[in-house]
């Protein structure tokens, strides 16, 4: 199966956006033995950039037909939302159905999940190694807590707000890593030399600064730019990843500088709430084995 045409996000222009209508491109069953729907547009948030996939329901439009949306997927611009119909006697509409109009409703309660806490906790974890004065140091930065539910918009827009914050603090040198913003244990990495003896005040300036942005609060927005405008937006430059001539989407939280993403967010700095950073330092544990184990959450000082 051949498709040239990408599929139009309309998350990133309308980030809030819960319910809209779309046109059935395509029905059909993978080779993993899932069936997924390919439409023109979709408000649905594909699993990608350390962001899990929004779920939700697509129903064709004068048909009891209600298309369950397990799964969202993005290859090559187009997004394959992958489920199962509520009533598999009804599949030979979706198979016959191009072309139909439908309409998508994002499970909200998978996009904002109610939370017992109303506060956002932080952890670093700090995988050291050793060079003459300096450590070389991997800061994982882990949202976490057992009972935990948040909004998603709300984890990948802490995660964005905290690299902001790093800059802040003088950990400009830093180089990001990987992001993760699942709420089974999301976190962002960073990789770089710091002082030993920083690293105590480090922690207090980052909690102190990501809250003081947090209070204030700002507005986020979400814009498409030609690169050279992109690259002013974001303090001077963007991401090997960003090919010149292209066109990046733009998040800016605030007044701060932006950065590219495909995410979704809050509208507001100030609905994050508030963030707690702990630093946790794993050098004790590399006997135990836990020096690589991502999952060391319950291992807090």
């Amino acid at each position: 199966m051949e498709l040239t045409t990408p599929t139009k996000l309309e998350f990133y222009d309308q980030m809030l956006k819960l319910q809209s209508k779309a046109i059935l491109v395509h029905y059909f069953k993978g080779d993993d033995g899932r069936k997924a729907l390919i439409l023109d547009n979709t408000i649905f948030h594909p699993q990608g950039g350390g962001q899990p996939s929004d779920t939700g329901f697509i129903c064709v439009t004068d048909s009891n037909l209600r298309f369950c949306v397990q799964d969202v997927r993005s290859k090559d611009g187009v997004v394959f939302h992958y489920g199962v119909a509520e009533d598999s006697s009804m599949e030979n509409e979706l198979e016959q159905g191009k072309g139909k109009e439908v309409i998508l409703q994002v499970d909200e309660s998978r996009r904002r999940l109610n939370s017992r806490f109303r506060e956002v906790v932080f952890s670093v974890y700090k995988f050291i190694k050793y060079y003459s004065f300096l450590e070389i140091c991997w800061f994982k930065f882990i949202l976490g807590g057992h009972k935990l539910l948040l909004l998603l918009s709300r984890l990948h827009s802490a995660g964005h707000l905290l690299d902001v914050c790093m800059r802040n603090v003088g950990f400009a040198h830093l180089e990001p890593g990987k992001g993760y913003h699942f709420p089974d244990g999301p976190f962002v990495e960073y990789k770089g030399t710091v002082p030993l003896n920083e690293l105590q005040n480090k922690q207090r300036e980052i909690e102190i600064e990501v809250n003081a942005l947090i209070s204030k609060g700002g507005k986020v927005n979400a814009t498409v730019l030609p690169y050279r405008e992109a690259a002013e937006l974001c303090g001077g430059s963007l991401p090997d990843y960003i090919h010149p001539g292209s066109n990046p989407r733009i998040i800016k939280l605030g007044d701060n500088p932006g950065c590219p993403c495909g995410g979704t967010h809050v509208s507001d700095v100030s609905e994050i709430l508030s963030m707690k950073v702990y630093i946790i330092n794993l050098l004790h544990l590399e006997n135990d084995n836990l020096i690589n184990d991502p999952h060391v959450s319950e291992c807090q000082i």
